[in-house]
């Protein structure tokens, strides 16, 4: 009995560990991406704290887990510790901490980071359970439902940078200078991951899927990612 129970202890943490290490990797590589000079830091970024990212991740993390419970406890799981990593390392360690020069946060700025913890906590849940289950329906799905959840992934996957060109063309109306061109680029970057990462899902899925089916998918989850990427630029103005 006492063998079993070691031997089901082992098994439950090896199903744990997945989510854990990518969780907290995403947290810190988020929060060094922030601490870097802007010129490395626009090359971080679409690598380590965007949508694109923090996406994948929870997609292949719960694409590797056995049951559909589990899919959806490592994806909820590795965006939810990434996120309380993240503000977590926020809270105590800003530049001005590791400068010595004061004090970490002010209480207004202690506020704005619990308010922000809290909402990307919300998104990280929901995002979570949604990167799950697509990534158990690319597993074990049809050829049909397999074909609409890769399609919806790569929208979710290229939402933000997608909603990054469009304000950028049809919405801003300040000057066209090295900043915009940096977030551009990085939408850029983010945008060619999406579509290599997906196309790579696309070639290794036995049975293949339908190209149509994926793609009809890709578009409509696209437009719906980049429609939810303004709404949530505004939310995130106000926190």
């Amino acid at each position: 009995m006492t063998e079993l129970k070691a031997l089901g202890g082992r098994s439950v943490w090896r199903g744990v560990l997945p989510s854990l290490l990518a969780g907290v990797a995403l947290g810190v590589a988020a929060f060094t991406a922030d601490l870097v000079p802007e010129a490395v830091g626009r090359f971080l970024v679409p690598a380590f704290s965007s949508g694109f990212a923090w996406g994948v991740v929870a997609l292949a993390v719960s694409y590797c887990a056995p049951t559909f419970r589990s899919t959806l406890l490592a994806g909820v799981g590795t965006l939810v510790l990434a996120t309380l990593v993240y503000y977590g390392l926020v809270a105590s360690l800003t530049r001005e901490w590791l400068s010595g020069s004061g004090p970490a946060l002010s209480p207004d700025g202690l506020h704005s980071v619990m308010r922000a913890s809290a909402f990307w906590l919300a998104g990280a849940l929901f995002g979570g359970l949604v990167l799950g289950c697509l990534a158990h329906v690319v597993r074990v799905g049809t050829v049909r439902d397999a074909g609409i959840a890769l399609g919806v992934a790569f929208g979710l996957l290229a939402g933000e940078a997608g909603y990054v060109i469009f304000h950028v063309v049809f919405i801003w109306l300040g000057p066209v200078d090295s900043f915009i061109l940096g977030r551009l680029g990085a939408a850029a970057v983010q945008l060619l991951l999406s579509a290599a990462v997906v196309l790579a899902a696309l070639r290794l899925r036995r049975p293949s899927v339908s190209m149509w089916v994926f793609l009809v998918a890709a578009t409509v989850s696209t437009a719906a990612s980049i429609a939810s990427w303004h709404l949530i630029t505004s939310v995130r103005m106000t926190l």
